[in-house]
């Protein structure tokens, strides 16, 4: 077994979060330090620290006599998270010049090309990676780096809840026109359609999350 050295906490935080993220680990299943130690080979001070760095992010939750479970939302927490990150990116939509840099739109188009491809060969660890790059070059673009970092918090706040889509292969479908819209808004300098979309862009992935749930009401959609 492969041992996890002092220097390899980030690996062993990004092993569990994947598995997270594709479903292996699911909301409320508690995380047991001698498990996780005899699975991945680590000490437990770096299980532990790599505990801390997961809840950081909003993976993770430690619970009284429990110990680490994997994050679970209120309905209220999810509503006020997504009213939070459709506030953000509206902003930051409005922010993105236009006309588009050639630049910027040459590598989005880039990504949006490997993006696509990942997506029809199923390769779901890179479609995530891409996805992610796609929405921090676009939102990097808004000129106030302050806001781009609070659009990505929040984009990892909501990580728990973003991947019930991944992994349907329909919904990763949806994901890639939805991108090529963006992109075509963004091109032709449609502000309006453009922050539009920008803003639906993240309720696919929660209404996956409240169907999983029970389809709870979800806060409305932002008017832009």
């Amino acid at each position: 077994m492969q041992t996890v050295s002092e220097r390899q906490m980030p690996e062993l935080a990004e092993k569990i979060r994947e598995a997270i993220i594709f479903g292996r680990l699911r909301p409320r299943e508690r995380l047991v330090e001698d498990d996780l130690i005899e699975r991945y080979g680590a000490t437990r001070h770096i299980v532990r620290s790599a505990m801390v760095s997961l809840e950081q992010m909003g993976l993770v939750t430690r619970r009284p006599n429990r110990g680490y479970v994997v994050r679970d939302f209120s309905v209220e927490e999810v509503n006020e998270l997504y009213e939070m990150r459709a506030i953000l990116q509206a902003e930051a939509a409005r922010r993105v010049p236009m006309p588009a840099p050639p630049a910027l739109l040459s590598r989005l188009e880039e990504i949006h090309a490997e993006y696509s491809r990942s997506v029809d060969a199923l390769d779901l660890k890179r479609t995530t990676e891409l996805n992610n790059l796609f929405h921090e070059v676009l939102y990097g673009a808004c000129n106030n780096r302050y806001l781009a970092e609070m659009i990505e918090h929040f984009w990892s706040r909501t990580t728990a809840i973003r991947c019930y889509a991944i992994g349907d292969p329909q919904m990763l479908d949806q994901s890639r026109l939805e991108h090529r819209a963006i992109l075509d808004a963004l091109a032709r300098g449609d502000r309006a359609t453009f922050v539009t979309l920008c803003v639906n862009h993240i309720y696919p992935a929660l209404e996956a999350y409240k169907r999983a749930h029970g389809g709870w009401q979800a806060t409305a959609r932002l008017a832009v």
